[in-house]
């Protein structure tokens, strides 16, 4: 869908979400306001399942009773309007939009479980979507809560709201601690293998000594040792054989001088044809290569060796390299193989304990950069824990929790671990005089909802995410309590795009836009469906959540709560 150039210039937003066969609803679709955007319904209307229809299209887990009942597949599709950030790391992940394109997010789940994501037509993955557009919502839901309770809740939101140089030093702190880590197993390694290496180097030592004092020419020394073994062998019987065949060419009418004789012959028959001439010059070169072969032969016959002893010398190398190679791999090139690899378990062993103090000497360097590291990070920490319960408090007390008091304890680890040299717990009192405790175990749902609140809405500040949905984080408040909820995500909607499933009207009455959920029933089959309410459709609506009744001094207290939340004036930016 193409934009203006004005609408491209602005920041990210949530345009619209359309969802199919999700939980029970059959299709909706809702259009998200710039501000704030409320949900609501009867209980078991289908709030939770219309964000769970978001939280698929962002990559979300996959729960058994996603897709609806009876039918093929569920889908989401999400529409985002992407602000020049956003389309250059789309770029880059290789979903490239076009200027005036925006963003369109699809996830597909089949009945059996599988999943398919696509980003602008193009196949993607649940972690690519996750990465590249899940990171612009930040989804809260009333069972977010519990979370608050666990450590690491705690130090991520002191991180995040630290910003970047905080979590910068946070990566920083992991990887060394990575690092740091490995260097100490491959000290061990080398610590744990050096007895079992060292009996093996034993070993290899003197089969390098062996295989070295052979003094191996090469990989077929053996071969050609055989064959001389086999000449000094049988030397009288060759020298026999070559001094019959040099005397059948070189003895008086042996074939030299015959060859001879029958040239001279032909020679006198030149003068009656060529052919003759031709004939006596052949006879020539046979005498020539006659006389060559019986030179060849009588040099083989004299350089045949009559040395007893020299052949026990031959056959004993040959002795030697057999049982080398019976040792050692049944071949000189294996034999020789082994030798390279036994020369290295030696030098491996010779080079442990250099290897060794190496391997110390950069543990320490990366335990030393480590601690400073982690010291720095506690410094920030510090700094943005003060802060942050600072901010939490000024919270709490428009949330109608003035006297309540909260802080983010930092206690020191025995050690450093990939995470800090600390833990944080969140800490809480909500009357004067109580003494602050860990938050798990004095507050109650509903002050556990409303520091969750404020901890999102403090880190919301620093405008890390674009999108804020909440479901049903006004879990256990009420009255005026309710009242100030209202009022904080309607100021927090002035800055970024707000979603908030409610089922109080004190909150729904500040929507910028209000989506019903309507539940029908036909039959034995149930199906919701998403209203965008008009002016009559939200005073009617926020009538049924006051009363139950849509009609009279409901509509009229409706009427009022509407007007209300208008009367200070809101500026979108």
């Amino acid at each position: 869908m193409g934009r203006s150039d004005q609408e491209m210039s602005g920041p990210t937003a949530l345009l619209r979400l359309s969802i199919e066969n999700v939980g029970l609803i059959e299709r909706a679709e809702v259009e998200f306001a710039t501000g704030l955007t409320v949900v609501t319904g009867e209980t078991g209307s289908g709030k939770t399942m219309l964000l769970g229809g978001l939280s698929l299209a962002l990559g979300g887990r996959i729960d058994g009773d996603t897709v609806r009942q009876g039918a093929e597949r569920a889908r989401a599709v999400l529409e985002v309007a992407p602000d020049a950030a956003l389309r250059e790391r789309l770029a880059e992940a290789g979903f490239a939009l076009a200027d005036d394109d925006d963003l369109i997010v699809q996830r597909e789940v089949l009945a059996s479980g599988r999943s398919q994501g696509r980003i602008n037509g193009l196949p993607a993955g649940a972690s690519q979507l996750r990465e590249l557009a899940g990171t612009l919502v930040d989804l809260v839901s009333q069972h977010e809560a519990q979370r608050l309770l666990a450590p690491a809740y705690a130090l991520d939101a002191v991180d995040r709201f630290g910003g970047p140089p905080v979590l910068a030093l946070s990566d920083e702190v992991r990887e060394l601690y990575e690092r740091a880590r490995v260097a100490r197993e491959r000290i061990d390694a080398l610590r744990d293998d050096d007895g079992r290496k060292r009996a093996r180097a034993e070993f290899a030592r003197f089969a390098l000594a062996e295989i070295d004092a052979a003094a191996i020419e090469d990989d077929t020394e053996d071969e050609r040792l055989r064959e001389r073994r086999d000449l000094l062998a049988n030397a009288e019987r060759v020298v026999t054989a070559l001094s019959i065949a040099s005397g059948a060419l070189e003895d008086d009418a042996g074939a030299v001088d015959a060859l001879g004789a029958a040239e001279t012959a032909l020679l006198g028959l030149a003068r009656y044809g060529e052919r003759f001439a031709e004939l006596a010059s052949a006879a020539g070169a046979l005498q020539s290569d006659a006389g060559e072969l019986a030179a060849r032969i009588a040099r083989e016959r004299d350089a045949v060796e009559l040395d007893p002893a020299q052949l026990e010398t031959v056959g004993a190398r040959l002795d030697a390299l057999d049982a080398l190679k019976k040792k050692y791999g049944g071949s000189l090139a294996a034999v020789r193989a082994q030798r390279d690899g036994f020369a290295g378990e030696v030098a491996d062993v010779d080079d442990r304990d250099a290897r060794v103090a190496a391997a110390e000497r950069e543990a320490e360097q990366l335990a030393d950069a480590l601690a400073e590291r982690a010291a720095a990070l506690t410094a920030r920490r510090r700094e943005a824990a003060d802060s942050i319960g600072e901010a939490v408090r000024a919270e709490l007390a428009e949330l109608a929790l003035p006297a309540a008091r909260f802080r983010i304890a930092l206690e020191p680890l025995e050690a450093v671990g990939p995470n800090g040299e600390e833990r944080a717990e969140l800490r809480f009192a909500a009357n004067p005089g109580e003494p602050e405790r860990p938050l798990a175990r004095v507050a109650s749902g509903g002050e556990l909802s409303r520091v969750l609140l404020a901890l999102v809405l403090v880190v919301a500040d620093r405008g890390e995410r674009t999108a804020f949905v909440f479901d049903e984080v006004d879990a256990g408040v009420g009255g005026a309590t309710a009242t100030a909820v209202g009022l904080r995500l309607a100021r927090l909607a002035r800055t970024a795009q707000v979603v908030c499933v409610t089922h109080l009207a004190q909150i729904a009455s500040h929507g910028d836009a209000h989506v019903a959920l309507r539940k029908r029933t036909a039959g034995d089959r149930t199906t919701i469906e998403a209203v965008a309410l008009d002016a009559d459709g939200r005073r009617a609506e926020i009538a049924r959540m006051l009363s139950g009744r849509e009609r009279g001094v409901a509509l009229e207290h409706a009427a009022e709560l509407i007007s209300a939340a208008r009367r200070p004036a809101k500026t979108r930016t």
